[in-house]
């Protein structure tokens, strides 16, 4: 495994490129956001954003002005009381349900809506939930598959039916976190990104049906029609494309309306206010780090070392002690009603073996080990 020089994302993970120095993309980009001359022009995108929200602004206040997805995380807090009070739109949130949502998260909605917002929290049947969980791990390795697909669906479709076509989104992953060169630049978020980026993994809905799932049972994960689409004229955007992303900033405005972090950052994680809505995000890190060699510590840390908030061998001891560490293995097979050892079964088929080997007590250990 080749490592970034300057952060620690590895060559194994996907869409990651190096350049002739040795220095990925994401950096590059980080760069980009940072130069105060020869970067991005955030003042010019800023008019750029307000110029486009005037056009969807409801000119006789009948309907929403645009609609923003939220979790109960800092960072759709953050868009939330952006669009709300600092730009003057009358939004409406929208939450797709997690199948595992933690006590923080619901007390993070609730402070979410005092900040004087509409709030649709849809909640798709449980025993297809479970069922698509349980797909979820056995066919790509991720028992969140059907939360991407909700997050990035429900949305489009709440657009539709309430005649609303502009959405909020917040960070291009692509920017943050490293993608092709196309990609990080791109202001709109649409069916082809949700395909291709939003965590579908290959697989489409129609490819969870079996004898126990019909298309019945996943109508409210199918992608609004093209038709439907520019019949209201929905559009995606990116709030991060046009103003500079800042997570930490972001929880930290988060706090001053009370939301609350974790008690602790999840096993194989780093900060205690990410991901605060999902009990199993520990599971889903686990089989990242398994299929291409790093976990969630590495892109928290990744970003604080682009941000000059931590040296590079710090963030070297970090993930070396927390990138790929399991919790809550029990309560998960409970959940989708497998034992431990199919657990281990099921995730060994999704070992990348080039890079892993089994270590004297039978566990899997990185070959050659973040450098």
């Amino acid at each position: 495994m080749k490592y970034c020089k300057r952060c620690l994302f590895p060559d194994t993970k996907p869409d990651i490129y190096f350049d002739e120095h040795g220095i990925c993309d994401a950096c590059r980009t980080a760069e980009k956001k940072n130069e105060a001359e020869e970067g991005i022009d955030w003042k010019r995108r800023a008019k750029e954003f307000e110029e486009i929200i005037e056009k969807y602004r409801s000119k006789d206040g009948k309907n929403y002005d645009c609609i923003v997805p939220v979790s109960g995380g800092k960072d759709s807090m953050w868009q939330t009381y952006c669009m709300k009070v600092i730009h003057k739109m009358n939004p409406l949130a929208v939450t797709f349900d997690q199948f595992d949502k933690t006590s923080v998260s619901e007390h993070n909605l609730e402070i979410l809506r005092k900040i004087g917002v509409d709030h649709i929290h849809f909640t798709l049947n449980p025993n297809i939930v479970k069922r698509l969980v349980k797909k979820g791990f056995e066919i790509v390795g991720d028992p969140y598959w059907v939360n991407h697909v909700g997050i990035f669906t429900i949305p489009a479709k709440i657009a539709v039916a309430f005649n609303v076509p502009l959405i909020i989104w917040g960070e291009n992953s692509q920017m943050e976190y490293g993608g092709p060169a196309a990609d990080r630049e791109r202001k709109v978020l649409d069916k082809r990104w949700r395909q291709e980026f939003g965590g579908m993994r290959g697989f489409r809905e129609e490819d969870m049906v079996d004898d126990e799932i019909s298309m019945s049972d996943l109508k409210s994960l199918v992608y609004p029609s093209d038709e439907d689409i520019q019949k209201v004229g929905v559009t995606g955007l990116f709030y991060g494309y046009y103003f500079k992303w800042d997570s930490q900033k972001n929880m930290e405005k988060a706090k001053e309306f009370g939301w609350k972090p974790l008690p602790r950052a999840w096993a194989g994680s780093w900060l205690d206010w990410e991901n605060c809505d999902m009990k199993f995000e520990g599971i889903r890190e686990h089989l990242k780090w398994i299929k291409y060699g790093y976990g969630r510590a590495t892109d928290q840390v990744n970003i604080f070392i682009r941000s000059g908030l931590l040296e590079r061998d710090e963030g070297l001891k970090i993930v070396k002690e927390r990138d790929g560490k399991l919790e809550y293995k029990k309560e998960f097979c409970d959940f989708i009603g497998i034992s431990e050892n199919e657990f281990d079964r099921i995730r060994d088929t999704f070992v990348n073996t080039d890079i892993f080997k089994r270590d004297g007590d039978g566990e899997w250990v990185l070959k050659q080990g973040p450098c």
